[in-house]
């Protein structure tokens, strides 16, 4: 079953509907949190005498720290309890607990603006500190009293196990903006919050454990939650199989229409990786300008020459020839290395407008995209986007940093407005389809930052279409193996320094190692 990651605004929903719906009491909920993340606290570090400081907002994560601090009493810690507000203010469930610990004469300290100071020593004179501060719904920047805590405490070298989200950080978006406490340990209750996964958050939640709480699985598929992680066995059980007698016609014909002078590399790249990714055919089309160097590179791969602009790019006069070539394949790729020589640009609108088959649009072809997106409009083109941040920011016409700020927002507005799928590429690539499906990636490393790395996607995904896959499921399942192809290289290069080409000699070793993870056979 695919792994949900929740928004904070989901969260809220699966909890009302918990209580309200299924009529499990939100003091069950309360304790059975705490219960869980005390055990799971003590599994961790647990040992007689430790020496444990709570810390404790007003809210529902406050409360979640109070059953926390009983628990972790009863199996044998030292523990102490930070509140930050007057305890007299105490309301609801968490007044409840708070009770409980004051009936234990579990010592509590009630931190006000003028004995903040005294967090410091407790917290380096702790083992452990519990980070029950602020909730999922918090949104940064932290201020007052809880911010000068959250300072305080993120001084401290004292380890710290966070409650559900590490206060400062956004659990939706994954902003951080300091102050916010870096955790050594994580708790996600019920379910994995986006901001778990996403940068720059993901820095600072340390080790992300699941804690099962008792709400009931069919509250959390009753709300839709629309991102999930991909695991190895939806990228096995969706890969295109290949029959004992299956031949070359039965694995697609791949067109690639790319490269310039001083960009043969990427065209080359992108063609090498879609037949390693399985494709039994590779058309690669360049323009003439650098046909007789490419030719003979790889024997594997077809080869067209296409009629090059004054630069030496593929130029407009090509569409028809195109077109009729098209006709013959499964799927296109459009774009590594193309150069943006306007001839060019107007080729890539000419063939979104009018090729009735999926094509994936990378490098320049998103580049020609940007110049207009009118073309959308009315459109023969299945589209597939895979652009990094700063191309998308181009689509979109904001700042690249607005793009990293809400990635998964940016990529499935733009995805459902357009009605195209989307790779945003970076840590934790955002796959995000046209009916409102979103994926986040959990393969690669950043050892994959490297020149030709996005060519290498685009022949895969292409590669993976032309066998007959979906527009999702080629995009997730290529995005995955892209990933754990990197991961692959770096293990056997030996970390920083592989190259997009090691990247590509790594693909078949990533799809064996899925479908074997993933219980299946590794020659399927």
């Amino acid at each position: 079953m695919p792994i949900p990651v929740a928004t904070a605004q989901e969260m809220s929903n699966i909890d009302n509907r918990a209580i309200q719906e299924y009529g499990i009491p939100s003091t069950c909920l309360m304790e059975a949190a705490g219960a869980k993340s005390a055990q799971a606290i003590w599994e961790k570090y647990g040992r007689a005498g430790l020496r444990v400081l709570v810390v404790c907002g007003k809210g529902n994560n406050g409360g979640d720290g109070f059953v926390v601090a009983r628990h972790l009493l009863n199996a044998g810690a030292d523990v102490d309890v930070a509140v930050l507000f007057p305890l007299r203010e105490a309301a609801g469930d968490p007044a409840i607990f708070l009770k409980s610990l004051e009936k234990m004469r579990i010592p509590i300290l009630e931190v006000a603006e003028d004995n903040a100071s005294l967090l410091e020593e407790m917290g380096k004179n702790a083992d452990l500190i519990v980070d029950a501060i602020l909730g999922t719904g918090f949104r940064p920047p932290a201020r007052g009293l809880p911010a000068e805590a959250v300072r305080i405490l993120s001084a401290c070298e004292t380890p710290v196990v966070a409650i559900d989200m590490p206060s400062g950080l956004d659990a939706t978006t994954g902003r951080a903006e300091l102050p916010y406490i870096n955790a050594e340990i994580t708790l996600a209750l019920s379910a994995l919050k986006r901001g778990h996964l996403l940068m720059p958050a993901a820095e600072h939640v340390g080790e992300v454990l699941s804690v099962d709480i008792g709400i009931p699985q069919e509250c959390l598929k009753e709300e839709n939650i629309s991102l999930h992680v991909t695991e190895p066995f939806d990228v096995a059980e969706n890969l295109p199989e290949r029959r004992p007698d299956a031949h070359k016609g039965d694995a697609g014909h791949l067109l690639l229409i790319a490269g310039a002078p001083g960009m043969s590399g990427a065209a080359l790249m992108a063609a090498m990786s879609a037949l390693r990714s399985g494709a039994g055919r590779v058309t690669l089309a360049v323009p003439e300008s650098i046909y007789p160097l490419v030719e003979s590179m790889y024997p594997e791969v077809m080869m067209l020459s296409l009629p090059a602009t004054e630069s030496g790019s593929v130029d407009a006069s090509a569409f028809d020839f195109i077109v009729e070539r098209s006709e013959d394949m499964s799927a296109l790729v459009v774009g590594p290395g193309l150069m943006t020589n306007p001839r060019t640009m107007e080729l890539v609108h000419r063939l979104i407008q009018h090729v009735d088959a999926p094509i994936v649009l990378d490098a320049d072809g998103l580049n020609a995209l940007a110049q207009d997106l009118t073309i959308l409009d009315g459109r023969l083109a299945q589209l597939i986007l895979t652009p990094h941040p700063g191309e998308m920011a181009r689509l979109l016409g904001i700042s690249t940093r607005e793009v990293q700020e809400d990635r998964v927002t940016h990529a499935s507005s733009f995805a459902a407005q357009h009605h195209l799928d989307v790779a945003l590429k970076g840590w934790g690539t955002i796959v995000a389809t046209s009916d409102g499906e979103i994926w986040y990636n959990p393969t690669g490393n950043s050892n994959m930052a490297t020149a030709g790395s996005g060519d290498v996607l685009a022949g895969v995904i292409g590669a993976l279409l032309a066998q007959g896959l979906s527009r999702k499921w080629a995009l997730a399942c290529g995005v995955y193996l892209h990933g754990l192809s990197g991961e692959l290289a770096s293990l056997e290069v030996g970390g920083l320094g592989i190259t997009a080409t090691d990247i590509i000699q790594a693909l078949p070793k990533a799809r064996r190692e899925v479908l074997m993870e993933a219980g299946g056979s590794e020659t399927a």
